[in-house]
């Protein structure tokens, strides 16, 4: 993917000092004062979110919201698949998603599958959850998208509230039900191989 962008980035410079080229220092430095200006914009976001859940974390409300999460997440990820610490973990990672913080989400998700993965070599039927999840994210609150519409110059970032529940809500199901259906595929073709080994 890096050489892609590195490809994309240096094609687009030889084509614009062909064209105009008194833009290209122009452009790349208009273009690097957004990104910074962007980038500390979610970091001060970011940066609020995170130290949120360090304190729910730190006062114990993370293992109350894994108690609340827990009916949801054992017919997700299946009751005896996750120890307690890795349904605590994609409790939190889940409530950050819901909560349009994916920057936040996503060092919570990867804690999630080393906890996982401590006993495995490859993708687990929960680690493939997780991470659909996760691309999924149902948000009932898009405070990225919100904020990057914002910096954009938008008058009513919270328009994308409502579209985006609804498409987010849909995505994460559907996710979730092929995640569920190929296991189930998966294990029915393993149990026949079984048998057909044990004849």
């Amino acid at each position: 993917m890096n050489k892609i962008w590195l490809i994309l980035l240096i094609s687009s410079i030889f084509a614009l000092l062909f064209v105009s080229p008194e833009a290209v220092m122009t452009g790349m430095l208009g273009a690097s004062n957004k990104a910074l200006s962007l980038t500390f914009e979610l970091c001060v976001i970011y940066a609020v979110w995170i130290g949120i859940f360090s304190i729910l974390e730190q006062t114990g409300i993370t293992k109350l919201l894994a108690k609340l999460l827990s009916p949801l997440v054992n017919w997700i990820f299946g009751k005896n698949n996750l120890s307690p610490e890795s349904k605590k973990l994609v409790s939190m990672n889940i409530s950050a998603n819901l909560l349009g913080m994916n920057g936040a989400a996503t060092p919570l998700g990867i804690k999630a599958i080393e906890s996982m993965g401590k006993e495995n070599t490859s993708a687990t039927y929960p680690m493939i959850m997780l991470i659909i999840i996760s691309c999924t994210s149902i948000q009932l609150l898009p405070t990225s998208i919100m904020g990057l519409m914002t910096n954009a110059g938008s008058t009513n970032a919270s328009s994308i509230i409502l579209p985006s529940i609804i498409g987010s809500i849909c995505s994460t199901l559907i996710g979730i039900l092929l995640v569920k259906l190929c296991n189930r595929i998966k294990t029915k073709i393993e149990a026949r191989r079984n048998q057909t080994r044990q004849k």
